[in-house]
């Protein structure tokens, strides 16, 4: 764990470790070329040359897979010119594809054909690190009530949360800061939105349940650094278990009391109660089946809004000319119908998914993993085992579907009506940070789109407006590195702080 924690604590340690990596393929690569040279003059060593040339080619490009892929990638996609692109990773060949065309193709593909699943199990290697839970690489082979939890109950039961949402960023905001001004951005991320989602996971009562909410903030951690460290050897799984053990053990508590006492089960409206009331009759599941389905869930609910959420306050600090408008808007009727329904804010809505586009978290999406020998539309082919996937990273700085791709526009997706312009940039028109559109794949495609991607809008919009009407922000470093890559993801650095200065409320 300590090595993948180098890679975030600061860029200088991120370059080190690309110099090291890059001196030991160098020794690598020198080696080769002199037993290359000695035996070129061999007729029958020419082919051997090539051979090896091939396959310690492929060797250091898995090498280095981890720093190079989105550099990679945004290479690749600057050949496709819409065409599908092939392409090498450690889990398997990946197929690549950007056309509205050949992308409505993974859209329309069935569960036994490409599989979210599947791909998934290969990356967060859930045996190990969700504490044994049986991924199945077919969705829906259980039935899956998740799916109408997130994105049906949970999104309109936001409304209802307020209160107690802006309870907990209050009181989270105050315990990290104590009497400094200066904070580290991932850790404040991270700790806020563990506790609003336990609180619409669990109810309000495990919001201070120190011991649980402590598992549940380290779990996503245990499975996304597990789950790299597992590709050494499973033995650097051992301090992970404890964790683990703690959070799942909880979750049967709570689902076993629930079970129990249905009559006072009717009483509580969050996440663990509704997958509860929606999974199987024919088949019920057990209190260990359900407490796997919730730190699924958890893990995809967490871990991407917490870095999501990082990143959109480094863009608030770097871009303070947009603190102002932002900060009229949640003063005005809107702000007021904010707090009250969940809906409006348009400004800051545009300011959020201009944000997600900044700094995409992933630079590969809807990652499949086809079940069966798949072919595209144009006749693509991709054998069974390999992946399918959307190159989003690159396609949120195309010039083509997002006009001067390399210039922050924090008001680029609302309504040019709002904020004095005569016509929008996007060719599109004005959207939502939520919307699914032909040009917008953060959130996948098809049936398989983020269903708690409502629940994401309206945890960041609540935090922004605490920060917007609390504080004025600033980075505490000017003039650094604030992320980093590591394979297809881009990273929030752990050692970056910003300034949360309190405002002066006379000006």
């Amino acid at each position: 764990m300590d090595s993948i924690l180098l890679l975030q604590s600061s860029t200088k340690g991120h370059l080190t470790l690309e110099s090291k990596l890059a001196a030991f393929g160098s020794c690598v690569l020198i080696l080769c070329l002199v037993l290359l040279k000695r035996l070129s003059f061999k007729p029958w060593a020419s082919s051997l040359a090539s051979n090896l040339q091939k396959y310690f080619q492929e060797q250091w490009d898995m090498f280095i897979y981890p720093i190079a892929a989105n550099k990679r990638i945004k290479a690749a996609y600057s050949q496709m010119n819409g065409k599908p692109l092939r392409m090498n990773s450690p889990e398997s060949w990946i197929t690549l594809v950007s056309s509205p065309e050949l992308i409505k193709d993974i859209k329309n593909a069935a569960n036994d054909q490409l599989s979210l699943h599947a791909a998934a199990k290969e990356i967060l290697k859930p045996e190990y690190t969700m504490n044994g839970f049986n991924w199945h690489d077919q969705r829906g082979i259980e039935g899956i009530g998740f799916v109408r939890t997130l994105r049906t109950l949970l999104t309109t039961h936001l409304p209802k949360l307020t209160p107690g949402v802006r309870a907990i960023i209050d009181r989270t905001f105050s315990e990290e800061l104590g009497s400094s001004e200066t904070v580290n951005v991932l850790t404040l991320s991270k700790k806020v939105v563990t506790k609003i989602s336990a609180y619409a996971f669990f109810g309000l009562d495990y919001v201070s349940n120190n011991e649980f909410i402590d598992a549940a903030y380290y779990y996503n951690e245990d499975v996304l650094y597990g789950s790299e460290l597992l590709r050494i050897s499973p033995k650097f799984l051992r301090p992970f278990l404890t964790r683990q053990r703690i959070f799942f053990r909880g979750l049967v508590a709570i689902i076993e009391h629930r079970m129990k006492n249905p009559k006072g089960a009717k009483e509580h409206n969050d996440v663990i109660q509704w997958i509860i009331d929606t999974s199987p009759k024919s088949k019920p599941w057990s209190p260990g089946r359900m407490a796997f389905e919730v730190m699924a869930i958890w893990f995809g609910s967490v871990q991407g809004l917490a870095t999501t959420l990082t990143f959109t306050i480094f863009s608030l600090c770097e871009h303070p000319e947009y603190i102002e408008p932002l900060r009229n808007e949640i003063q005005s009727v809107s702000g007021g119908k904010f707090l009250l329904d969940g809906e409006g804010l348009p400004l800051m809505d545009s300011f959020l998914k201009e944000c997600s586009r900044w700094t995409p978290v992933e630079s590969v999406t809807a990652r499949r993993c086809a079940l069966k020998d798949f072919t595209f539309s144009d006749g693509t082919r991709v054998a069974r085992g390999e992946w399918v996937g959307i190159p989003v990273g690159p396609m949120l700085r195309d010039p083509t579907k997002y006009p001067q791709p390399d210039v922050f526009d924090g008001f680029r997706f609302a309504d040019p009506k709002i904020v004095g312009r005569e016509s929008s940039i996007q060719a599109e028109g004005p959207s939502k940070f939520t919307d699914i559109s032909e040009t917008w794949h953060v959130w996948g495609t098809g049936k398989l789109t983020c269903p708690g991607r409502f629940f994401v809008s309206y945890v960041m919009k609540h935090v922004m407006y605490h920060i917007l009407d609390t504080y004025d922000p600033e980075m505490a470093e000017k003039n650094r590195k604030y992320t980093i890559n590591w394979r297809t993801l881009t990273l929030p650095g752990l050692g970056v702080k910003a300034n949360f200065k309190l405002r002066d409320r006379r000006m």
